[in-house]
């Protein structure tokens, strides 16, 4: 049996009394608010459509940003979807996500105003914020994962909605609060990161629509878009398969140009690199950043192009990313193809991916139509952003690892699974190594693992990197750790996102690694 929460502190009682009292007290008459506007994105416009449902806690947020065109997150109550800005959707159904849901739930529910709220809420001080004193109250409702609500001590109205994420602190902020019927509502929301406020967008809403009753088809699964073409009446396209130690790339035609290399990358979006989107014509606009496997940032514009073809499969209409990578990013040295940049999310979002590192071949199958015929196991994939994770283990120790096709490197695993299971205490300070990945370096030291469990298979020895980075993607708390290439090579993958399964057929000796 659940616990019932602790009484609210006093100090949180008195607080959440003036934020009833300044925000109205007609909220058990609305069912849903509907907020329509313009909305600011990298330094692109275009418009937004907010849903809130005040009964169960359901949201949609819906962008219509120009160059990226739409996107879309929305929790169904059941599931939280995203869609990206190629059109393609996949669920947030890892672990973290699905108890993040809950604390969304709970604050889209305004639940904090009940004079008995169903959370754990306790006092975390004052400070400034935004040039404005506010008090802080954490809240954590059952089965959900802490936030901060941070109310301002002038108005009493919320001020702002911080989170913990895997990596990094996701805030949200309300300003220019105005009388909307019998209730006040903020007309500016801005979402970012704590340290990368730009990462994210503003949104200026014109009007708010207040509906005594729910539209439920206004919280249902976006619909994909951009669905693949398959030319030529082809039921699969096979491609070759480059690798360059283990750097895994495929021969990609854009905008009917010859073919270019990029990364094949399970958890990365559609890149150029500047000097490629510069050979190509095109005059990429926006102001943004973006992160990786590196402990900073670096700047991301936007270009649509017409076509991205790989063999004889193609995806039309498609804005990709425009990133200043360094050269030696792109640079294979003399008398060998550049990289021009990356092809990920999109293109596993749209078709069942095999990997066969003995043929060097890529075979796509439109999802739809596939149906697995290997002979070797299936693993779940789940996700908490973009990347696919699944279930393995290091010496014993079970943890969610990021299947990244994007890594070139060996295993890695994540400070804070080192610290938990003790494993930075068994293995001596091995050989230090810097990496390079987008937003700079990252640092690791290189170890022999005693054993590596995945898909029904343990690998004795593997070279394993230990990392402790306290920015980017390799700062986790929520993963172990995260297998490339060199892993995946072990066997012969196929990425089936539309079920969330990971096959692993049996494969031939893992590939070597080498410096590009």
């Amino acid at each position: 049996m659940a616990l019932a929460p602790p009484p609210l502190p006093a100090c949180a009682a008195v607080t959440l009394a003036h934020v009833r009292a300044a925000s109205g007290d007609h909220w058990n008459a609305i069912a849903q608010l509907t907020a329509r506007g313009r909305a600011t994105v990298s330094g692109l416009h275009g418009t937004a459509r907010f849903d809130d449902d005040l009964r169960d806690g359901r949201t949609a947020r819906r962008f219509s940003i120009a160059v990226m065109g739409p996107s879309a997150e929305i929790d169904d109550g059941r599931h939280w979807w995203s869609q990206d800005v190629s059109g393609g959707v996949h669920a947030y159904d890892a672990w973290f996500p699905r108890r993040r849901a809950i604390t969304m739930e709970y604050l889209t529910r305004r639940a904090y105003l009940d004079p008995q709220p169903a959370a754990r809420i306790t006092c975390a001080g004052t400070r400034i914020e935004d040039g404005r004193a506010v008090t802080v109250l954490r809240i954590v409702p059952p089965g959900g994962t802490p936030a901060e609500l941070a109310v301002d001590a002038r108005t009493f109205l919320p001020a702002s909605v911080s989170e913990r994420l895997p990596t990094t602190t996701a805030v949200t902020r309300y300003n220019d609060y105005r009388t909307v019927g019998d209730v006040v509502l903020p007309f500016t929301i801005a979402a970012g990161t704590l340290h990368e406020p730009e990462d994210g967008y503003v949104f200026d809403v014109s009007r708010y629509t207040v509906r005594p009753s729910v539209h439920a088809s206004d919280f249902t699964r976006p619909r994909p878009t951009g669905a693949p073409v398959m030319l030529g009446g082809a039921r699969t396209a096979s491609v070759p398969m480059v690798l360059d130690g283990a750097v895994m790339m495929v021969w990609a035609s854009i905008d009917g140009h010859p073919p270019m290399l990029f990364i094949l990358d399970t958890g990365g979006h559609a890149i150029l690199t500047t000097q490629t989107a510069t050979a190509l014509g095109l005059r990429p606009a926006g102001a943004g950043v973006t992160g990786g496997s590196g402990a900073g940032t670096i700047a991301v514009q936007y270009a649509r192009v017409r076509s991205i073809r790989l063999g004889a499969a193609e995806l039309r209409d498609q804005p990709m990313l425009v990133i200043p990578y360094p050269p030696a990013f792109s640079d294979r040295g003399r008398g060998r193809a550049p990289i021009a940049g990356i092809l990920g999310l999109e293109v596993f979002e749209r078709f069942a991916t095999r990997l066969d590192f003995h043929a060097r071949r890529v075979t796509l199958t439109p999802l739809d139509a596939f149906a697995h015929r290997g002979s070797g196991s299936a693993v779940p994939i789940r996700f908490q952003e973009d990347m696919p994770l699944t279930e393995a283990s290091a010496d014993g120790h079970r943890g969610l690892f990021g299947v990244d096709t994007g890594n070139g490197g060996v295993l890695l695993l994540f400070g804070d699974f080192l610290r938990r299971t003790g494993m930075f205490a068994r293995y001596p300070a091995g050989r230090v190594v810097i990496g390079h990945g987008t937003g700079g370096e990252n640092t690791a030291r290189i170890e022999r693992l005693r054993r590596f469990a995945l898909g029904g298979r343990t690998i004795d020895g593997m070279p394993c990197a230990f990392t402790d980075m306290k920015s980017g993607a390799l700062s986790s708390w929520t993963e172990a750790g995260n297998l490339g290439v060199f892993v995946l090579s072990y066997f012969t993958p196929t990425f089936d996102y539309a079920n969330g399964t990971l096959y692993l057929d049996p494969g031939s000796a893992p590939i070597g690694l080498r410096r590009r």
